[in-house]
């Protein structure tokens, strides 16, 4: 196995193939072991609970734009809001993020307020 020329080990190349062989046994059997020992563990899902969001939603709807301008905790302030700025827009609309519906329009400045279903 080992000869010592001027005073330096040699090895062969069949130990140097025996010692990658044996390091890369080494390896996967700590890589499979560290594997079960993660899926072993007992691993519960987290469930988080629905929440529903509350709150109005001003959004500009028309043929170019349908984006979210506004998010307000109650009716009167997107009311409020929807009165500001219907002198320039026709095309905001108020939606109750609890149930999706149209609560108010600018509908040619006039702020018009839905109380049934659209």
């Amino acid at each position: 196995m080992n000869s010592l020329k001027n005073n330096k080990p040699t090895y062969n190349k069949n130990m140097k193939l025996e010692l990658r062989i044996f390091i890369c046994f080494a390896i996967t059997i700590a890589y499979v072991t560290y594997v079960d020992l993660c899926n072993s563990q007992e691993q519960t899902p987290v469930i988080i609970p629905e929440q529903v969001a509350g709150g109005f939603e001003i959004r500009l709807q028309n043929d170019y734009d349908n984006e979210r301008l506004e998010l307000t905790q109650t009716l009167d302030e997107a009311l409020t809001y929807l009165k500001r700025y219907s002198m320039h827009h026709e095309d905001l609309f108020v939606y109750d993020l609890a149930t999706g519906m149209q609560v108010g329009s600018s509908g040619n400045g006039n702020g018009v307020i839905y109380t049934g279903a659209n």
